[in-house]
């Protein structure tokens, strides 16, 4: 293993800081991270590209930012529960000025929250696929890290990570959608940066109407995504089609 060191809570939050995770001291080879993928139902550590340089930024941004949730909070949350708490949060109404977005946005859908979609199908083996999709991911500010968590979709809420704190104020219920996607689209998470989020997908949905309930999903999981690059729904359902990556974004 490289050089690394343990990054914990931070000293403002805890008297004594939980350690979060193991982080490289430098830039690491994507084959590494392949390997340790491959132990981790040994090991139980998650790897994971990191972006949380306190060199790059200044200080760090992306672990221990917040306090840190306990597992269990995420199973309190299906799917479901969560899109409709965030939909109808997106959408409702003001008194005077009406509804928050217009059925453009929306379309084709309106007001009521779709629900999740169905399951993919498998084009490739999901960790295959998230070891091809690495080599892309490597630039000079991302780092290895080793997570105690038994599936990548926890390392959102173990973490103590804030990326999306101006959508959701826990993230608990983003890793329950995170678990249903690795699921039901052999997601994996690959990268975790201070307001992004990178994964492989290795069951994308492969018509136009299957890519719009996607999109419905990632709408209530990072609506910045659609609203400030598609602007609504049904083209982002557009460019996800059949995509191997899905790309995240808070502003």
């Amino acid at each position: 293993m490289p050089p690394g060191e343990i990054l914990t809570e931070r000293m403002s939050m805890a008297a004594y800081p939980t350690p979060l995770c193991w982080i490289s001291l430098d830039t690491p080879r994507p084959q590494l991270a392949a390997a340790l993928r491959a132990e981790h139902r040994r090991s139980g550590l998650w790897p994971l590209l990191l972006c949380d340089s306190d060199e790059t930024f200044g200080e760090r941004c992306t672990v221990g930012v917040t306090a840190p949730e306990p597992l269990e909070h995420i199973d309190r949350w299906r799917v479901y529960d969560v899109m409709v708490r965030i939909w109808d949060g997106l959408v409702q109404a003001d008194d005077e000025l009406g509804p928050a977005y217009d059925l453009d946005v929306l379309a084709p859908f309106d007001h009521t929250c779709p629900g999740p979609a169905k399951a993919g199908n498998l084009l490739a083996d999901p960790d295959v696929l998230a070891n091809q999709q690495l080599p892309k991911l490597v630039d000079a500010d991302t780092r290895l890290a080793l997570v105690p968590v038994k599936r990548g979709a926890d390392v959102l809420t173990v973490l103590g990570w804030s990326g999306a704190a101006n959508h959701v104020s826990r993230t608990a219920g983003l890793s329950a959608m995170v678990r249903s996607w690795e699921e039901r689209f052999g997601a994996r998470i690959l990268r975790l940066g201070p307001d992004r989020l990178d994964m492989s997908v290795a069951a994308p949905p492969q018509t136009a109407e299957h890519a719009a309930q996607v999109a419905a999903e990632h709408w209530t999981f990072c609506p910045d995504r659609i609203l400030q690059e598609t602007g609504s729904i049904s083209a982002y359902a557009g460019e996800i089609r059949g995509r191997r990556t899905w790309t995240f974004w808070w502003d």
